[in-house]
């Protein structure tokens, strides 16, 4: 029947549940930012409510019209704390990008390798997508490691084309 969407995908383990961030979640996930986020993000400032909740929004809004961006809060199962989330973005060319962040807390006890293979098997089933690859700065060992961990290889150097940061960005890849 025409209007008609398949309910949101729900991905999860034994000790994460990743869904797609509604706006109530806003409040969470910016109390979730710190300085390290920025700093590997390369943000130029904290983010504000509003703009936290602008982004969930546009998030919503690619889910609703099937869009490029699959965004996805990270939740303990147990206790229904968001820790952070993970983003497929459907670059084309057969290729989707992945990002993710932990928030502070929860840093170092393997949320965000759980949270990456999950994303990375459902964009590989869902997307139109043969490839992901994931973009990172070459100092950030965390960020690294959670590529690695999460089965994608390092591919070299990361054009120029495939990110906004500055610096030497490394690009990983899985199939």
């Amino acid at each position: 029947m025409a209007g008609d969407r398949a309910p949101l995908p729900v991905l999860e383990d034994e000790v994460l549940c990743l869904r797609p961030l509604a706006i109530t979640d806003a409040a969470a996930w910016h109390a979730g930012e710190d300085e390290q986020i920025r700093h590997w993000f390369q943000f130029p400032r904290p983010s504000s409510r509003r703009d936290v909740s602008q982004a969930i929004q546009a998030w919503a809004r690619s889910w609703a019209s099937d869009g490029p961006v699959r965004h996805f809060g990270a939740w303990l199962r147990a206790g229904e704390v968001l820790v952070g989330g993970v983003e497929a973005r459907d670059r084309g060319e057969g290729a989707a990008y992945l990002s993710y962040v932990i928030f502070a807390d929860h840093r170092r006890q393997g949320h965000a390798s759980r949270a990456v293979r999950l994303v990375s098997d459902y964009a590989l089933e869902a997307l139109p997508v043969e490839r992901l690859v994931i973009i990172t700065d070459a100092t950030n060992t965390a960020a690294r490691g959670v590529a690695e961990a999460a089965g994608f290889r390092l591919d070299g150097p990361a054009d120029p084309s495939e990110h906004v940061e500055l610096g030497e960005m490394l690009r990983y890849v899985r199939a």
